[in-house]
């Protein structure tokens, strides 16, 4: 289904669930574990090479950290019902135990950091499936691998002469975009406050619900 319209507030959303992302998996990244959170695919591979080097503690993280994430998927998923996005659904709801779970990671970094990362996990779990579909097109905003999929077939459509929809390659750019603004935000405020740099995005997921919430109840309102 072609794109009849992409609202500012769904490419604001998508730019900043991006930024979200980003920032969850640098932080990842420079704290003491040095751990993707946002994406599994390395993950997987890192478990790989961990069983065959038989390394048992690793092992048992990186498994449930990837189980994390699926349970976070799992949350989403019984929160919504759906993971086409529309409005009228009550996205606040997720977006907010994407706030909440950060801030437990927070919580117990210092005292607990593997226990604690898992939490982000689950975090970007319920970001990644709350929104996988938008009048056809596959979004995912905590990884960039459909995304730049995607932009390389466009690149590609359009050598070939065929026509391509600027909204679809608009949003993508703005997933892509917002991911790298994310880590680049992450990168700069870790040196200065440390694992209060979660509070960052932590902030930023409420935030978001909230506005999420006033949209949502503005429509209603509309609807009636």
């Amino acid at each position: 289904m072609p794109f009849q319209t992409l609202p500012l507030w769904v490419q604001f959303g998508a730019f900043f669930l991006a930024v979200n992302a980003g920032i969850i998996n640098v932080l990842g990244l420079v704290t003491v574990l040095h751990q993707s959170v946002s994406h599994m695919t390395g993950n997987v591979s890192i478990l790989a090479m961990a069983l065959i080097d038989w390394k048992p503690e690793a092992m048992i993280f990186l498994f449930l950290v990837i189980l994390c994430y699926v349970i976070g998927s799992f949350y989403s998923g019984v929160i919504l019902g759906n993971s086409n996005f529309r409005l009228g659904r009550r996205y606040g709801f997720p977006m907010s135990l994407v706030a909440f779970f950060i801030l437990i990671c927070w919580v117990l970094l210092p005292y607990f950091p593997r226990y604690a990362l898992l939490w982000a996990s689950v975090a970007m779990g319920i970001q990644n499936a709350m929104i996988s579909y938008y009048k056809g097109t596959i979004i995912r905003t905590t990884h960039l691998s459909g995304v730049l999929t995607d932009l390389g077939l466009a690149l590609g459509y359009r050598v070939r002469g065929l026509q391509v929809e600027k909204r679809r390659i608009v949003l993508h750019l703005l997933i892509l975009i917002g991911f790298f603004v994310g880590g680049l935000l992450a990168a700069a405020i870790y040196p200065t406050f440390k694992l209060n740099s979660f509070l960052v995005p932590a902030g930023l997921s409420l935030s978001l619900s909230l506005v999420y919430w006033i949209i949502y109840f503005r429509y209603r309102h509309l609807q009636h």
